[in-house]
Parts: C-alpha cells; sequence; structure tokens
C-alpha cells in the first residue's frame, strides 16, 4: 500500500478517499526539516500552509504528487517537482465562492465602518452614530485587479447591489469580460484612478510579488477603499501603511499579510481604518470539505495511474 502524508489536519472527507488506496499519516509538524525526514518513503504529500522546498521533494524519491488543499502553489518548489517527475494538483473550484463572499463581506464591513460601530456601541458610546458616517455603494465603481473565477464571482456579487466592475488583468478573455459585464481597462494607472474600491485576485509570483506600492496608492482616490483576500506579500505593506496613516486611501480590508502569522505590533493593527481577518476567507464549513475531497482525489488520480483533472504542471506528463 502507498503512503500518503498530511502536512496538517483535513476534513475526514479527504482522508475517507486516501484511506481508499494508500496509508494516511499526518506529519509530525510542518516545519521543513521535519518534513524532510517523514515525507522520505511517501507517494503523496497534501499541504496547506506547509512549504515544500527543493529539499524535501529531492530526499522523497517514490513521491509521486503534490497535492493543495486550496488554490495558490506558491508555496510549493514547482520547478523542482516537475523536474523531478513529480505531478502538483490543486483544488481551484474549492473555495472560490467562499473567498468572492468574504471578499464582499470585506467591501461592506470597511465601507460602512461596521468594526468601529460595533466597538463604540459596545463601549457605551451609541451617540458616535452622529460622528462615524459611512459610503453609500450603490453606484460606485470596483476595480479588480486579476480577473480570475473569484473576480467573475465577485463581480456579479457587486452588480447586483448596482456596482459597476472594472477590471485590469492582461491575460483575461475580453469575450469572458464582455459576457460577464466587466469593462476590461489597459493599464493599473487606469484602476488607481477611476475605482472607488479596488480589490486584488493575483497569484503571487515574480511578477506580482510588491507590484502594489508607494507609487500605486499615490494614484488612488483619497475616498478609495483597498482589499487584499489575496496573497500579502502582493502589496507593500509600509506603503499602505503610509497611505492609510495620511489619508493618501480612505480605508482596507485586509485577510493576508506579508508575514502570516503578521508580527502582533503590526502597525496596520493600529489604524481605526483597516479591517482585518487571519487569512480565512477560504475557510468555511463547505469549503473545507471540497478542498479536502478534491485534493485527495487528485493524489488518487496519480497514485492510480489517472490524469488528475486540476493538474497544475501538466508538462510532468508531456514529458513521460
Amino acid at each position: 500500500m502507498k503512503k500518503v502524508l498530511l502536512t496538517e489536519p483535513i476534513h475526514k472527507a479527504g482522508v475517507k478517499i486516501l484511506e481508499e488506496i494508500a496509508e494516511v499519516v499526518l506529519a509530525s509538524d510542518y516545519k521543513p526539516e521535519t518534513l524532510v525526514k517523514e515525507a522520505a518513503d511517501c507517494h503523496g504529500i497534501i499541504i496547506r500552509k506547509a512549504e515544500i522546498p527543493e529539499e524535501v521533494i529531492r530526499t522523497a524519491p517514490q513521491l509521486e504528487v503534490i497535492a493543495k488543499h486550496g488554490v495558490g502553489v506558491d508555496n510549493i518548489d514547482l520547478e523542482t517537482a516537475t523536474e523531478r517527475g513529480v505531478m502538483v494538483v490543486n483544488a481551484p473550484y474549492s473555495n472560490i465562492y467562499s473567498v468572492a463572499e468574504h471578499t464582499l463581506t470585506m467591501i461592506l464591513a470597511v465601507a460602512k465602518n461596521l468594526v468601529v460601530m460595533d466597538t463604540e456601541v459596545r463601549q457605551g458610546r451609541f451617540y458616535s452614530r452622529d460622528k462615524i458616517i459611512g459610503t453609500e455603494l450603490k453606484g460606485k465603481t470596483v476595480g479588480v485587479i486579476g480577473m480570475g473565477r473569484i473576480a467573475l464571482i465577485l463581480a456579479k456579487m457587486l452588480q447586483a447591489l448596482d456596482l459597476k466592475v472594472i477590471a485590469y488583468d492582461p491575460y483575461a478573455d475580453p469575450v469572458e469580460a464582455e459576457e460577464a459585464g466587466i469593462e476590461l481597462i489597459d493599464t493599473l494607472e487606469a484602476i488607481y484612478s477611476r475605482a472607488d474600491i479596488i480589490s486584488l485576485h493575483l497569484p503571487l509570483t515574480e511578477e506580482t510579488e510588491g507590484m502594489i506600492d508607494q507609487n500605486s496608492f499615490s494614484k488612488m482616490k483619497e475616498s478609495s477603499f483597498f482589499i487584499n483576500a489575496a496573497r500579502g506579500a502582493i502589496v507593500d505593506e509600509k506603503a499602505l501603511y503610509q497611505a492609510l496613516q495620511s489619508g493618501e486611501i480612505k480605508g482596507a480590508a485586509l485577510d493576508v499579510y506579508t508575514n502570516n502569522p503578521p508580527a502582533s505590533d503590526n502597525p496596520l493593527f493600529k489604524l481605526d481604518n483597516v479591517i482585518c481577518s487571519p487569512h480565512n476567507a477560504a475557510l468555511t464549513e463547505e469549503s473545507k470539505i471540497k478542498m479536502a475531497t478534491h485534493a485527495a482525489q487528485g493524489v488518487v488520480d496519480c497514485l492510480n495511474g489517472k490524469k488528475p483533472e486540476y493538474l497544475v504542471n501538466p508538462e510532468v506528463i508531456k514529458n513521460n
């Protein structure tokens, strides 16, 4: 029987799928030095937050597949996996509605000052109602950067609230954008200058790391809100803090940070115009089941010699 290592616990529905063909073991922890030892005799690995660097892949001679319990695979050394002939699979449709809903919630919460108002009421300052004024969203423009699956779902939700959606994505399909009622924009600068709300929907790559910087914030409206439920390292956090503190932008809502978890003394946490969540936009009960079962099925397919549905590095098959 083959062996599959879970770097972190997953829903029992996913474990059940794996146990039909493999021995399933849970890692002692997900430090790279631990995984080097505990993945050495494994045929498959399923990860959540864990990093899978080169040394883990190279010291597991029987390894056939690495599965991401979710979408982004930036915590896997994809180049080494492909070189070694290891398939990398993910679960790209498992959490898209949960993340889109979370993003919509953050937009509404930051625009309406919900967290600040909740605190005021709990502390007995009911009449701050006349000082804390929210923003009406009807007719506003949302600029999405990256027009993937989550952005398309979010756009539909926003349009139902009578918001206009514009998008910047040089890889987007213009026909798909037109069918979704989204106006494709040629430059990031146009997004910054036109949008009342800017929402990131990008993977973390060499191209996108640090792309939202001080220059970006300087071009945004003073009345704009900035939303990031994608990847923290896409944004220069110091520049974001300065933009929020100086009034260059009005507010922000963040689910991700440069470092996860962020330091407890992160200066962003001291600002009233920031709403934070702990990188759990994807973690609903429903999506946890889908992430576990989709990732597990990808592993099972690979170990059974079938082409998995969600293969991230198809060149592995082409080269064999």
